[in-house]
């Protein structure tokens, strides 16, 4: 039995991959593992580049950065439920506190 045990639980730390295990850092969070994923789960259903609606695109780090930095995203996603993402729920308090805290931190290209 402990052997059984010993090799399963070498199988599951094994199999994990960087990225499963990573967590956000809300503090210092970067773009790539943090800010991006964001963007990308609820933005670019309507704001990718090039969209039909010439909604403003907020596909990739540069377009990103930008509409932080103004100030335009951060005010919209504060905003009542329904404004921003205008389909569903407004962003978590987390999600808007790691953009938040991405742009405090000078908006890096990580």
């Amino acid at each position: 039995m402990m052997k059984f045990l010993f090799l399963f639980s070498l199988f599951i730390f094994t199999s994990c991959t960087w990225n499963e295990i990573f967590v956000c850092e809300t503090n210092t969070p970067s773009y790539s593992a943090c800010v991006k994923p964001i963007f990308d789960k609820n933005c670019l259903g309507c704001h990718a580049t090039n969209n039909s609606a010439q909604i403003m695109p907020l596909s990739n780090y540069q377009e990103i950065r930008d509409e932080v930095v103004n100030g335009t995203v951060i005010e919209s996603l504060r905003r009542a439920s329904g404004f921003m993402p205008k389909s569903g729920e407004r962003l978590s308090e987390e999600e808007i506190v790691i953009i938040e805290n991405w742009k405090n931190n000078d908006s890096p290209n990580n």
